[in-house]
């Protein structure tokens, strides 16, 4: 007889080789932040003000990252484990390196010129220096603009150092409650974090250590996928369809941010708003052919998430008043120019350096293979 938890595993999106419409979150994820940079670059006008009031902006598109990342990396690593009975920090290390360094090391090499011939002011050694050692979410906290966006590239990949070792170290019974007592106490670290007398005003924002729920609950979904536990929270929450609370939950929580700021997102706010997100990923994965989930899965959406990384690198050339060309600020010019630089990164950089990688791990796979032949027949 098939047990009840054989048949969950089975059934459940997540524990499926490719997951769907999680490209497509990604896509909306980079439009949230195109827009919630952009939109400040148009004239504010009443009805602009309520669109950004209202419509989910970068903080938001920086969230659904956050949870994406903590689920899709803590996936890997339990499939990891899973299939090979072990974890290697060092080809999880070295990957990640391959997909991240060489197009953030391309723009910032690429601000780097632009300053020295003057095409864009205000940038010093340390706005380049911080964000290639992925140290951007703590300092400087007042840096140029045109490297500012790489603190939540920052928190990312301080998460990558320390969370391979704790899914290793620590048992997975063990790892869910030390998540959701960390995701409880968010709010006072976040609290405690802003009465400190160093801290400068709003740097609450930026930090690892005080924007870590996000990724806490992504892991959280990643470590629940094809448990009972998990799988009667999510029948609870979906047979009752408080799924759609998350439609009315997030326009009010984004005008709640726009009356209390920090008040509201420092206590209920940043958890509520990932807690939403990650419901939208279940969802989403869950329901890929629905209306919606068609679309996240439709192909121009995923070519967006495909492209997303160097979309969220190079939007902050574009996107901003400091950029009064014809290809700056939310305009047609500007979001042409965007493009035209991600895909370029995307095809040119991204896909040649992931290339590289699977060619050397399947040489370094097929010695071992041939290496461990020759043991065979010299014994």
């Amino acid at each position: 007889m098939t047990s009840t938890s054989t048949v969950l595993r089975a059934s459940d999106p997540m524990l499926a080789r490719t997951i769907p419409s999680l490209d497509g979150i990604r896509a909306l994820a980079v439009v949230c932040v195109i827009w919630g940079h952009g939109a400040a670059t148009l004239p504010q006008s009443e009805l602009v003000v309520a669109l950004r009031a209202y419509l989910p902006g970068g903080y938001f598109g920086v969230q659904a990252f956050f949870v994406l990342s903590g689920f899709l990396i803590t996936t890997l690593l339990l499939r990891e484990r899973s299939k090979t009975g072990r974890i290697s920090l060092s080809g999880f290390y070295r990957r990640r390196a391959y997909r991240i360094l060489p197009a953030l090391f391309v723009f910032l090499a690429i601000v780097t010129v632009l300053a020295l011939t003057g095409v864009i002011s205000g940038v010093g050694p340390r706005d380049i220096i911080s964000p290639a050692l992925f140290l951007r979410d703590y300092w400087p906290l007042d840096g140029a603009w045109w490297t500012g966006h790489t603190w939540s590239l920052s928190v990312e990949e301080q998460f990558y150092v320390l969370w391979p070792l704790a899914v290793i170290l620590i048992p997975r019974a063990v790892a869910v409650k030390v998540l959701v007592a960390g995701v409880l106490l968010s709010p006072v670290i976040r609290i405690g974090t802003s009465l400190l007398p160093f801290v400068p005003e709003g740097a609450v924002t930026y930090m690892f250590h005080t924007r870590a729920d996000a990724l806490m609950i992504g892991c959280l979904l990643a470590y629940g996928a094809g448990q009972n536990w998990y799988a009667r929270i999510l029948e609870w929450i979906f047979a009752r369809r408080l799924q759609w609370a998350v439609v009315v939950w997030l326009p009010v929580s984004w005008a709640l941010t726009s009356r209390f700021e920090g008040l509201w997102m420092y206590t209920v706010g940043y958890v509520g708003d990932a807690l939403a997100v990650a419901i939208v990923i279940v969802w989403m994965m869950r329901s890929p052919g629905s209306p919606f989930g068609r679309f996240l899965n439709w192909r121009p959406v995923v070519h967006v998430g495909l492209i997303s990384y160097s979309l969220y690198l190079y939007q902050q050339l574009f996107l901003t008043n400091h950029n009064d060309t014809w290809f700056g600020r939310l305009t047609v010019g500007g979001l042409l120019a965007l493009l035209l630089a991600a895909e370029a990164s995307y095809w040119f950089v991204e896909r040649p350096f992931i290339r590289l990688r699977v060619r050397r791990e399947r040489a370094k796979t097929t010695r071992g293979a041939a290496s461990r032949r020759v043991d065979g027949h010299s014994s």
